[in-house]
């Protein structure tokens, strides 16, 4: 006796449609999930190496003061807090400032999402006698963008005290330039801060 063949049902064709929608979903879910993550991360380390391209050349530019030459100059002291810091460096950032010494001013603002925004002014010292405005808005290029950006400022040691890092550095009642100036750059309580030290040469003081 020969077996008839069957064929599906339209319960069981619906079931099977079912679940292979269901295993559809769920792989393009997992695929979403891991195109997000891969995009979150790509994110993160362009971030990551703008702020360490960014630091590096805020500490070389720190490291670059001309202390020999600008040392007792009122107008070329370095002055500064936990928000804002100027001083004349050897070092140009800014592509048109091409020649001689600048002025260099980091202000630290409120940005978007509660993070804070690190911007830069730099101008070219023998222009400033013309045009001594650096404070103008139009004049700053935003850097990089973190939770909280902080400066902190080494003071010498007198004696055999330790030196200590404090949060201004005032020409007015203090001597000469710090022994060094630190960056830090806080990402959120789940993420590790990044910190630059740059240290300011000795001689002259």
């Amino acid at each position: 006796m020969r077996g008839g063949s069957r064929g599906f049902t339209l319960l069981e064709l619906l079931i099977s449609m079912t679940i292979l929608s269901l295993i559809t979903l769920l792989v393009f879910g997992a695929f979403r999930v891991g195109i997000r993550a891969w995009e979150r991360g790509e994110r993160d380390i362009d971030a990551h190496q703008r702020e360490r391209i960014v630091l590096d050349l805020i500490t070389r530019q720190i490291a670059s003061i001309p202390v020999d030459t600008v040392q007792g100059l009122e107008a070329f002291a370095m002055k500064g807090d936990q928000k804002s810091l100027a001083f004349v460096s050897d070092i140009h950032l800014v592509p048109a400032n091409t020649f001689g010494m600048v002025y260099v001013i980091y202000r630290v603002e409120e940005g978007e999402d509660d993070g804070e925004i690190l911007s830069l002014s730099e101008r070219n010292v023998v222009l400033m006698v013309e045009d001594p405005d650096m404070d103008s808005d139009e004049l700053f290029t935003e850097l990089i963008g973190s939770t909280e950006i902080a400066f902190a400022y080494l003071k010498r040691s007198e004696g055999e005290e330790v030196p200590e890092w404090q949060e201004t550095w005032d020409p007015e009642s203090e001597t000469g330039f710090p022994l060094a100036v630190r960056v830090t750059l806080k990402r959120g309580e789940d993420k590790p801060s990044v910190t630059a030290v740059a240290r300011i040469a000795a001689h002259g003081r």
